[in-house]
């Protein structure tokens, strides 16, 4: 019998219902009939603070986006402060940073700062998704 390996998958975004695109998108992705390979755990956040407090040493992948509200306390974390928290407890941990914002030296930023890609929120944002993690998954069997 095959052992899959098990995949955490942690999503961070404030906008509820992109957020829950997200993951439904990612469990589609991860569908034991397409990863065979692995055993995905995905695990959505809808603020920042959330996220930093329940981050699992374990976790594989983080879709994360750029500017997360957090409206219960009324204020404004950015991705570079989840970034510095994930690179602490999972060091190893696959980010990718979604965002609106379009600011290619921000971007540049991020991406000298470790994480795996910085993605433009736009019609293809999902599809772009799906083929990084599908690609850090082949790369993990590999």
């Amino acid at each position: 019998m095959l052992h899959k390996k098990k995949i955490k998958i942690v999503i961070v975004e404030d906008d509820k219902y992109y957020n829950q695109m997200l993951s439904r998108y990612v469990k589609n992705i991860c569908n034991n009939s397409v990863q065979k390979n692995f055993d995905c755990e995905i695990q959505s956040y809808y603020n920042a603070h959330e996220c930093i407090e329940e981050l699992d040493d374990d976790t594989d992948f983080m879709i994360l986006d750029y500017f997360l509200e957090n409206k219960e306390e009324d204020d404004v974390l950015s991705a570079e402060d989840v970034i510095k928290e994930a690179k602490i407890h999972c060091p190893d941990c696959k980010i990718i940073v979604v965002s609106a914002m379009r600011n290619a030296h921000k971007a540049a930023e991020l991406m000298k700062s470790g994480i795996y890609e910085y993605v433009d929120k736009n019609v293809n944002t999902t599809n772009r998704i799906g083929s990084l993690l599908q690609k850090a998954l082949y790369q993990e069997v590999a």
